[in-house]
């Protein structure tokens, strides 16, 4: 009981989730006594599903294979594990031997992933202390999930992101960020080479007052909830989109080269003119981006976004620029405190 108690105590103290990952492996291997415990994340796109590993551990100790900052190399379609799609298209356990595959589910039921466990026939009672480990575990991460999602748009908000970029600047200074591999995801880019970078996009409604003015504001936020439909729709699953508030959004894109990032960008920008919305017709963004380099503060990278998001504004609205070509205006002075996000 003490045992278990402890790693109790561990899956709930932690708030990071590729360490909660790893303690709930690590309980399951001590309190099973299995050869391995594996965890692995599930997409789902239209058509399609994929699986790769998150964590592991076995013999030779934890290992996290997705840290949440690159993207995994090791993604594959379901298909390749009959046994792990079995246990998708069944929502339940599948045992096969000496193998048992748990389904993670979400609070309302869909799965999110699994839990492999390796090496051991496992009894009804330890069938059961796996399962409460496993409620123990999604209830874990639903508490996560509430305190780091915009209650409107569903997307990560503000305090979120913070703690994000300075994960990606603490990983940067450590490897220079350099071993990103391929990886085939459908309508989304494909980070392919090294020397492959992050990148920092603020995005603003263009004229979004005139909405809340002319619609009220229960219309408004209909307008930035489809918005933030239209970005989840553009970009990776895998790139972090962000509400800041107010109409104000921002994109940080997994490792991708330059041209890839621009892209997603500028699909988005068109998605969006080119949507029509209910009562408002047809609304429009600007999007200041930056490329995440080693050695920057936060503050710093946010700054200079914003810097290229306000020559957006400042020179048509409804269009993609670079903070590199902001600079290489020498016409363009910034006017002084111009704030259109907040800053650290």
């Amino acid at each position: 009981m003490d045992k278990l108690l402890t790693h109790i105590e561990r899956i709930t103290g932690e708030r990071d989730r590729p360490q909660i990952n790893i303690a709930l492996a690590h309980a399951l291997r001590d309190l099973l006594g299995t050869g391995s415990v594996g965890i692995l994340t599930l997409l789902q796109a239209p058509g399609e599903a994929f699986v790769w590993p998150a964590a592991t551990v076995d013999d030779a100790g934890p290992h996290i294979h997705d840290d949440g900052l690159a993207v995994p190399s090791s993604m594959v379609l379901i298909e390749y594990y009959p046994q792990l799609l079995a246990c998708l298209q069944s929502g339940a356990r599948i045992t096969n031997g000496a193998d048992t595959v748990f389904p993670i589910s979400r609070a309302n039921g869909s799965v999110a992933g699994f839990v492999t466990v390796a090496g051991k026939s496992l009894s009804e009672s330890q069938l059961l202390i796996a399962e409460h480990l496993l409620v123990i575990f999604t209830n874990v991460l639903s508490l996560l999930d509430y305190s780091e999602i915009d209650t409107l748009t569903g997307l990560l908000n503000r305090k979120t992101f913070d703690r994000h970029l300075m994960r990606i600047l603490y990983s940067l200074s450590s490897d220079d960020d350099r071993n990103v591999k391929a990886l085939r995801l459908p309508r989304r880019r494909r980070a392919r080479t090294a020397f492959v970078d992050h990148w920092l996009a603020v995005v603003d409604v263009d004229h979004f007052k005139r909405v809340n003015d002319s619609f009220g504001h229960l219309i408004g936020d209909e307008m930035l909830l489809l918005i933030a439909t239209l970005m989840k729709a553009s970009f990776r699953v895998h790139d972090q989109l962000f509400r800041f508030g107010g109409e104000e959004f921002v994109a940080l894109l997994k490792p991708a080269e330059e041209h890839n990032a621009h892209a997603a960008f500028e699909r988005f920008r068109t998605e969006v003119e080119a949507f029509v919305f209910p009562q408002a017709g047809h609304l429009t963004v600007s999007i200041g981006y930056v490329r995440v380099k080693r050695n920057m503060q936060p503050s710093l990278v946010l700054e200079h976004a914003d810097a290229a998001l306000y020559w957006a504004k400042e020179h048509g609205r409804n269009r993609v620029v670079k903070y590199d070509a902001v600079v290489a205006a020498a016409s363009w002075v910034p006017k002084e405190n111009h704030t259109e996000v907040e800053y650290f």
